[in-house]
């Protein structure tokens, strides 16, 4: 299992394997303030191995990454993180899932997720004695291409990433119609025509964030992070963070090339959070080998603005993670490190 979060998508880790690239640039970012925070660890008992946290507006929800657990989602209280019970069976009969992926910035204390096997997206309502199935509708792609790194933008819109390891775009659709609003292209657009048939979309690969209207890109083996908003059914990228141009990649043409290893690819942004505040980027600035079995321990914190407010450098690394911006907590995962455990950090 791929634990850390660069894509949902089983074909973009086959090509992790057989991709690599060379050199890479780093941006000079300048943080007013730059803090050192101690980790609380909170032991979790009811699931093998969290692959996402969730913060919901009186909840915490883990997503089980084992398939030893019939379940996907374990739901906590929060802030004390009491268990209260796990919902959405694996399997294929009524109610029941293969591969869910949550979809970010629903509103109060609703959980979403799209089942990558089936195509259908999930609303279900969380209380503390049980999650209640809201709706459900089936959102599938009309191409070859897959829906992504899925926000909801108000009520009736969902910006997501509409991919596959050949093309891809950010996209603004209506689910419920099934019609696409609005559409901007990849910001290295021309990164295929460079390198032709050795292109990938691993190369140019991002997370997408989203807070109310607003949104974080931040780009895997890319020292770059964008900004931007939705108004009245339009993209617009606002701000840019680091780098404007990708480092160099290995490809299939290089002869002196004998062996692709992607390990040696630099991992910039491991993961990317939306807060109504701030936007928070978890920098790793290593090997992907590295990366993948420690994780990372430097979270920058932005303004919207794009200007660079704090670091904080975590006692503990960590692959995923939630903010409570009100209280200044940051819950966070670390599959390989402490399988057991959620490490909350107090800022």
């Amino acid at each position: 299992m791929k634990v850390i979060n660069i894509t949902d998508n089983i074909i973009f880790c086959i090509i992790l394997l057989i991709l690599t690239s060379c050199g890479s640039e780093t941006a000079e970012k300048n943080f007013g303030e730059i803090k050192d925070v101690s980790a609380e660890l909170i032991v979790i008992d009811e699931l093998l191995q969290a692959n996402n946290i969730i913060k919901l507006e009186d909840y915490i929800v883990l997503q089980n990454g084992s398939e030893a657990v019939e379940d996907f989602y374990f739901v906590y209280s929060c802030p004390d993180l009491r268990f209260l019970y796990s919902f959405a069976r694996r399997g294929r009969g009524p109610n029941e899932y293969i591969f869910p992926s949550v979809v970010k910035n629903t509103k109060g204390n609703v959980l979403a997720f799209k089942d990558h096997a089936t195509d259908l997206i999930a609303f279900y309502r969380i209380t503390d004695s049980s999650a209640e199935l809201q709706m459900s509708m089936t959102f599938k792609s009309d191409d070859s291409r897959f829906f992504w790194e899925i926000n909801c933008i108000g009520d009736s819109l969902m910006l997501v990433k509409h991919q596959d390891y050949k093309t891809g775009a950010r996209e603004l659709w209506n689910p419920y119609d099934h019609v696409m609003v609005d559409s901007i292209p990849n910001t290295f657009e021309k990164l295929p025509s460079l390198m032709g048939k050795n292109y990938f979309t691993i190369f140019d690969d991002y997370q997408i964030s989203a807070n109310c209207n607003r949104f974080a890109v931040a780009y895997t083996f890319i020292d770059r992070i964008e900004l931007g908003r939705i108004n009245n059914g339009s993209i617009t990228l606002e701000s840019e963070i680091g780098v404007k141009s990708p480092p160099k990649f290995y490809n299939y043409g290089r002869r002196e090339v004998k062996e692709f290893n992607i390990d040696k690819n630099i991992v910039y942004y491991e993961n990317v959070y939306s807060g109504e505040k701030y936007v928070y980027a978890l920098y790793s600035d290593d090997r992907l080998d590295n990366t993948e079995k420690n994780h990372s321990s430097v979270l920058e914190i932005y303004s919207w603005s794009g200007e660079p407010v704090c670091q904080l450098n975590l006692e503990y690394p960590i692959a995923y993670f939630a903010v409570d911006e009100e209280h200044n907590v940051i819950y966070g995962l670390n599959p390989n490190g402490f399988e057991d455990k959620v490490l909350i950090y107090r800022y």
